[in-house]
């Protein structure tokens, strides 16, 4: 009877075993992001045999993909729609540093870029939407000073907030602008005290738009990266997140899901801090250059950089994945955006001796556990 009973006993045992891992399993595959499709073919962007450069990316609600990039001192342009990618188009004939930002609720996209207009840079504006395409440009800065690296973003409201770096005040300063539709834009204002270049914006919960920009008190020092926030009728004074130890520059910023990252370039390492409140949290860092960072609808943040041995990307919401590396050595000018719950990822990756725009998207998990806590 012992021998029976002990016979059993394992044979239960067993099998609540077997279904202890299967269900370990199925809530594994629940809880767990659903990782990259990092070993899948990229997409290619930009024509084969001419050489591109400074991708952007926007993703609309709809779940339509616009590409924007630099080609033949112009910028060139492709949407992914109806499950087919368009034909590259130029859209611009003279033209650099792009930005993209998509309308919150419509199938709109909104660009702006840097253009020598009249003897000195100017940033420029249009919107495309599905129905009529491309509106015409506008000229957002037209001032005499020198005006460069616009970045984009819309509140819920469905207005478009439009930064950027000019010199129109004697010292490179960062300007703001605010168009109800993407098309008629007032008067730029220069931000108080906002000294610096390489501006980003996102908006956080609540309709507040945070700016990020790189600047150095004296050529002496150390480029350091500067915040302030917008609640709608005045900017807070400047505040800067980095100590000065080291070169800090190249900010780019996200928001989406009730969450706000922002990454940069420190020394040898890329950074990524999340807003909590009104101050910045470094949450995670790796070694690398060039981050990029989006947000996804249900708060699950990716972000990616560049390394000696290729692209690397690390997603997650408490905690972050193990870093995965894709792409060749040299990649390099990533963008992200992000829809629902995806991610989609541009990058310049060289190809038989030709710098070529690529694609691709990662599906996030609306519920994740993080697999590996990195700071």
């Amino acid at each position: 009877m012992r021998r029976i009973r002990s016979s059993i006993i394992m044979r239960t045992l067993s099998i609540f075993s077997l279904l202890l891992i299967g269900w370990m399993s199925a809530l594994a595959a629940l809880v767990q992001p659903a990782l990259a499709s990092t070993g899948g073919a990229a997409t290619p962007i930009s024509p084969a045999g001419v050489d591109a450069a400074a991708p952007a990316i926007a993703m609309t609600r709809q779940g339509s993909i616009h590409i924007v990039w630099e080609q033949n001192g112009g910028l060139w342009y492709r949407n992914w729609r109806n499950e087919t990618w368009s034909a590259p188009a130029e859209i611009v004939a003279e033209g650099e540093n792009p930005a993209l930002a998509s309308d919150p609720y419509g199938e709109i996209v909104y660009l702006a870029w840097e253009q020598e207009f009249g003897g000195n840079y100017e940033i420029f504006a249009r919107k495309w939407n599905s129905v009529s395409g491309w509106s015409a440009p506008h000229n957002v800065s037209s001032n005499n000073g020198g005006s460069s690296s616009p970045a984009l973003a819309t509140s819920l409201d469905g207005k478009v907030h439009l930064v950027w770096a000019d010199t129109t005040p004697g010292a490179s300063t960062i300007y703001h602008a605010i168009s109800a539709d993407g098309e008629s834009w007032p008067l730029a204002l220069p931000i108080a005290n906002a000294r610096g270049g390489a501006p980003t914006a996102a908006f956080a919960p609540g309709g507040v738009l945070h700016i990020v920009w790189q600047h150095r008190a004296s050529f002496a020092d150390n480029l350091r990266i500067w915040t302030a926030r917008y609640a709608g009728s005045a900017w807070s004074a400047p505040k800067v997140i980095t100590d000065g130890s080291q070169q800090a520059y190249a900010p780019d910023m996200a928001g989406n899901g009730g969450r706000v990252a922002l990454v940069w370039q420190e020394g040898d390492r890329a950074r990524l801090a999340l807003l909590n409140g009104a101050a910045w949290q470094v949450d995670v860092s790796q070694t690398g250059s060039g981050p990029s960072a989006a947000i996804n609808g249900d708060g699950v943040a990716e972000w990616a950089w560049e390394t000696g041995s290729g692209l690397a990307r690390q997603f997650g919401r408490a905690g972050w994945t193990t870093p995965q590396t894709w792409g060749s050595p040299g990649g390099k000018e990533l963008d992200l955006a992000s829809h629902n719950g995806r991610v989609g990822i541009v990058w310049v990756e060289n190809q038989d001796g030709v710098d070529r725009v690529f694609y691709n998207s990662d599906p996030l998990a609306t519920m994740m556990q993080p697999l590996v806590m990195t700071h």
